[in-house]
């Protein structure tokens, strides 16, 4: 079963009530870069994939923004009619806020790189942090393989037919990390030459401390999990709350993913950080979103602990 949504990910620009998208269970992972340096609503979802990053430079984190879940197609490649299947043949697609072009390699326009907009091709280790922890979660909750094509051509070369684009065959029997360069059918060349060996080994690191640990290999079996712990109730949270409760709240956030608004911490005084990140995990789950007010109730508390 494919999890559907990325913990911590803005649902702000979620379009599935206007493009519902083709059901799949994914396989592989399209990486584009937007040639722009803000979020975009992509047509009113037109046009959009299934997750964008934007950096924060103030953070030195990924932001994302998801617009489907990752059981449904998304709209970013080219799909003709009665040709390759692109957007429906089980791809994650993701864009990458900034460019991959070389002629902004330092600056765009007013703007400079690594202080307004990235370049992808030299990103900072932060944002290859963040998009190799992405490319890791995948990995674990959806079993797509942290492998990909051994070309990744500099833009403008990787633009059109080249020897990195793949077969209709070879795109149909692909399972990985790959291009908007490698895609049949489609003639864009980003996101050129990112450095996907560094970015895979990083992602594999990063799976490994995801994966629950067992002593398969030594014959054993992994322990059970502990019992969820008893909703201590709705006084124990809010402003001006100070208790370990909140602590344990804040610990079990940071624990399933939802612990980024969080800039030391967590701790036992009830903070603003709190809330926010309650709010992210309430949204992205369908039976808390309508009411996503950042305060945990015992139906948000059991779905955390869970």
């Amino acid at each position: 079963m494919t999890t559907e949504y990325y913990p911590g990910a803005s649902r702000a620009y979620d379009f599935t009530s206007t493009y519902k998208g083709d059901l799949f269970t994914p396989d592989k992972i399209g990486l584009h870069t937007t040639e722009g340096t803000t979020l975009v609503d992509y047509s009113k979802g037109a046009s959009a994939p299934n997750i964008t990053a934007k950096p924060n430079f103030t953070t030195k984190k990924l932001d994302w923004y998801q617009h489907y879940a990752f059981n449904r197609s998304a709209r970013a490649l080219v799909n003709k009619t009665g040709g390759v299947e692109t957007n429906t043949d089980d791809v994650v697609q993701v864009e990458l806020i900034g460019t991959c072009d070389p002629k902004r390699k330092k600056t765009w326009g007013k703007l400079q790189a690594g202080v307004h907009y990235i370049y992808w091709p030299e990103a900072p280790d932060w944002a290859l942090d963040g998009l190799a922890e992405f490319l890791a979660w995948q990995n674990v909750k959806n079993g797509i393989p942290l492998s990909g094509p051994s070309e990744w051509p500099a833009y403008p070369s990787s633009y059109g037919a080249t020897s990195a684009r793949l077969s209709f065959a070879e795109w149909t029997a692909f399972k990985g990390v790959l291009g908007h360069m490698h895609v049949p059918e489609n003639v864009h060349g980003d996101p050129g030459n990112i450095a996907f060996s560094k970015i895979i080994a990083k992602a594999k690191a990063v799976a490994k401390t995801m994966k629950p640990a067992t002593d398969a290999s030594a014959g054993g079996s992994t322990s059970p999990p502990k019992p969820a712990p008893p909703f201590p109730g709705a006084k124990h949270f809010g402003p001006g709350k100070n208790n370990a409760h909140v602590t344990t709240l804040g610990k079990q956030l940071v624990k399933k993913g939802y612990g980024k608004h969080y800039a030391s911490g967590p701790g036992p005084k009830w903070s603003e950080a709190d809330r926010l990140n309650v709010r992210a995990f309430q949204l992205s789950h369908a039976q808390l979103k309508g009411d996503a007010d950042g305060l945990p109730g015992p139906l948000t508390w059991k779905i955390l602990f869970s």
